[in-house]
């Protein structure tokens, strides 16, 4: 699953406007064990850094005419991430979700957050 995953994923970054919904998929798999929930956690970390990357490239095209693409790619990218994540914590008991929260809950809001704030900016401009 995780080779599969990796396989999926990796073509993602290599296409950053392509939907990336079927590593979101791999994710949805079944309830996780100790050790498909620490690849599931690990997965979803590698998407939130691919998410933060999609950002960043955004915010160096802006008023470029790539900007517009990559702000598309960025938003699928925090989608993913978000759906995977969320995806995780549905499946999880009060006590997993708690743990997973405290472990890496913080840098996906971060990351959700960061997102508003490019497109609030966008408004603004």
């Amino acid at each position: 699953m995780l080779r599969q995953f990796l396989a999926l994923h990796t073509r993602a970054l290599f296409a950053p406007t392509q939907h990336r919904g079927s590593a979101v998929r791999l994710l949805h798999a079944s309830r996780p064990v100790a050790a498909d929930l620490n690849k599931e956690i690990e997965a979803i970390t590698d998407l939130a850094t691919t998410a933060k990357d999609e950002m960043d490239f955004a915010e160096e095209s802006r008023n470029s005419v790539y900007y517009n693409d990559d702000k598309m790619a960025a938003h699928d990218a925090v989608e993913e991430m978000t759906a995977a994540y969320n995806s995780l914590l549905a499946r999880l008991s009060a006590a997993d979700k708690s743990a997973i929260e405290s472990r890496i809950g913080m840098r996906i809001k971060e990351i959700q957050s960061a997102y508003e704030i490019m497109t609030l900016n966008d408004l603004e401009d």
